[in-house]
C-alpha cells in the first residue's frame, strides 16, 4: 500500500483524478471478480493518477453479491484513495430474511410479499437489460455526478461486468463531458450467455453496446481476440479506440514461491489443484463432470494411481458438485480446502504436480485470470480445459502446459496421465517464468496510466 503511494510521479507535477466505477469490489464476491481494478488502484497513485472509487454499500450483503473472500485485497488500496459506497438498488439479505419470517407468520403478509417477489423476478428476467444490476444505475449516476464535480475528476473509468455499468458510465460521460474509458474484463455481445437470451433482448443489447462504445474515448480489452472482435464489430470507430491491456499477476505477491519445492517425488501422491471459485450460474457453464469422470477412469485403468491421485479445490466447491463427487465415489480423491491465506495458497500451488483451470463453455476470447497466477508460481505445469482460443494460444506460446476439451473425459485423463508419467520418469513438466514480467500488475497499470494520460 505504501509502495504505490510513495513513488515519485515522473509523468506530471499535477496529480490527476480518475473516477473508477466498479460494482464488483471488495468485500464482495471472490478475489477474481475485483483483483484487476484493485491492482490498478494500488499502482496508479505512483503513476500520476489518484483514483476515486464508486461502488456499492458494504454494510450489507445482497442476494447477488456475497462476501466470499475478496476483503483480503483491502491492504492493496492506498490510504489516499477515497471509496464512495451507495445503495445497491436491491434488497439486502437481511431484508429478504425478514420478509421470509413475516411470510411464515401471516397469510396477508405472505400474499403481499409473494406478489412483490413475483414482480421483482419478472423485472429481473424481462425488463432489466443487460442485467439485473441495472437497478443501481440511477443511484450510481446521481452519486457519480456529485463526486465528479466535487473532486474535479479528469477521467471516468468503468470496469465490467456487470455490463449495465457501461450504461451508468456513459450517462455520466454525457452529463459531465468527461472522457470515458470502458474496461471489459469479459465480453458482452456474442458470448455464450448472450446467445442464450431471447431475440428481443439480443436486439436491444446490441444497440446498447453500440451506444456505450460510441460514447467512450477508449475501450480496454483483456485479450487480443476480444480487441479484434470489437474492431470487426465497430468498423466505423477508430482502431486506436480499442486498447489491449491483459489481465496479469502482481509478481510481488508471488515472490515467496521461488523458495518452495515444486511437486512431489516419483512414487508419492500426485496432486492436481484448481484455485478459485467454480460457480454454478446460468450461462456461465463450467461443468466438472467430465473432469470427475476422468479422475475415476484413471484410477480404474491405472491401479497404481489408486489412493495417490488427489484433486484439490481452493475456495468453495458448490453443493451441486459436492453431490456429484459423492455419487461418483470420489470422496477420497476430491478435496475442498476453502479460502487459504496467501502463504498457504502459494505453498499449495507450488507443491502441486498439475494446476488446473476450466474456461467457460464456448468462450474462445477469454483467458482465465488464474492462468497468470499459476504461471507466476514458476513450477507445476498447467492443464487448461477449454475450446481453442485466446487461452490455449497463451499456453502454447509460452509452453505453460496442455489443453484439452472440457467435455472430453478421455482427453482430460490422457493429459493428466501424461504429466504423471513424466514425473514418474524423473522428467516432470514445468512452466517457465520466461515472459511473465510483461503481465506484471505494475506494468499493466503503467499501460492504463498512459492511456489515461492521452485523455486528460
Amino acid at each position: 500500500m505504501g509502495e504505490a503511494s510513495s513513488q515519485t510521479n515522473s509523468r506530471t507535477s499535477k496529480v490527476k483524478k480518475v473516477l473508477m466505477i466498479a460494482y464488483v469490489f471488495p468485500p464482495f464476491f471472490s478475489v477474481g471478480g475485483s483483483i484487476r481494478v484493485v491492482k490498478f488502484i494500488k499502482y496508479l497513485p505512483g503513476l500520476g493518477w489518484l483514483p476515486r472509487v464508486l461502488t456499492i454499500d458494504d454494510r450489507h450483503e445482497y442476494d447477488t453479491q456475497r462476501k466470499q473472500g475478496s476483503e483480503t485485497l483491502f491492504p492493496d488500496i492506498p490510504d489516499e484513495v477515497m471509496i464512495y459506497r451507495t445503495s445497491a438498488g436491491e434488497p439486502s439479505v437481511e431484508f429478504l430474511e425478514r420478509g421470509r419470517h413475516a411470510r411464515e407468520k401471516s397469510k396477508i403478509a405472505a400474499l403481499a410479499i409473494n406478489t412483490l417477489r413475483g414482480m421483482r423476478n419478472f423485472a429481473r428476467k424481462y425488463l432489466l437489460m443487460p442485467d439485473e444490476y441495472l437497478a443501481w444505475l440511477p443511484i450510481a449516476v446521481r452519486s457519480g455526478r456529485n463526486v465528479i464535480r466535487r473532486d474535479n475528476i479528469d477521467v471516468i473509468f468503468a470496469t465490467v461486468p456487470p455490463h449495465s455499468v457501461t450504461l451508468t458510465a456513459s450517462l455520466l460521460r454525457w452529463l459531465t463531458r468527461k472522457p470515458l474509458v470502458l474496461d471489459y474484463r469479459d465480453d458482452w455481445i456474442d458470448t455464450p450467455w448472450f446467445k442464450n437470451k431471447p431475440w428481443f433482448k439480443r436486439f436491444i443489447e446490441r444497440r446498447l453496446e453500440w451506444w456505450v462504445v460510441r460514447s467512450a474515448s477508449r475501450v480496454i480489452l483483456v485479450t487480443e481476440y476480444s480487441r479484434d472482435e470489437f474492431i470487426r464489430r465497430y468498423p466505423r470507430q477508430s482502431k486506436d479506440k480499442f486498447v489491449f491491456i491483459p489481465n496479469g499477476v502482481d509478481l510481488v505477491d508471488f515472490s515467496a514461491a521461488k523458495d518452495i519445492p515444486t511437486g512431489h517425488a516419483p512414487g508419492e501422491d500426485f496432486t492436481v489443484v484448481h484455485a478459485g471459485l467454480l460457480s454454478v450460474a446460468g450461462g456461465w457453464h463450467r461443468n466438472p463432470r467430465p473432469l470427475f469422470t476422468a479422475l475415476k477412469n484413471l484410477q480404474v485403468q491405472h491401479p497404481e494411481l489408486q489412493g495417490k491421485l488427489k484433486m484439490v479445490f481452493t475456495g468453495r466447491l458448490p453443493e451441486t458438485y459436492q453431490e456429484m463427487v459423492r455419487e461418483m465415489g470420489l470422496s477420497d480423491t476430491v478435496q475442498e480446502v476453502g479460502h487459504l491465506p496467501q502463504p498457504e495458497f502459494i505453498k499449495l500451488l507450488k507443491g502441486s504436480d498439475l494446476l488446473l483451470t476450466i474456461n467457460y463453455d464456448g468462450f474462445a476470447t477469454l483467458i482465465p485470470g488464474k492462468i497468470y497466477e499459476y504461471w507466476a508460481i514458476g513450477g507445476p505445469s498447467i492443464l487448461l480445459l477449454s475450446v481453442p482460443g485466446a487461452a490455449s494460444e497463451l499456453l502454447d506460446k509460452y509452453g505453460l502446459g496442455l489443453t484439452a476439451s472440457q467435455h472430453d473425459a478421455d482427453a482430460i485423463a490422457d493429459a493428466i496421465y501424461q504429466v504423471y508419467q513424466r514425473r514418474e520418469a524423473g522428467e516432470p513438466m514445468h512452466a517457465s517464468l520466461d515472459g511473465i514480467e510483461q503481465y506484471d500488475r505494475r506494468t499493466l497499470a503503467e499501460k492504463l496510466a498512459a492511456t489515461l494520460d492521452t485523455l486528460s
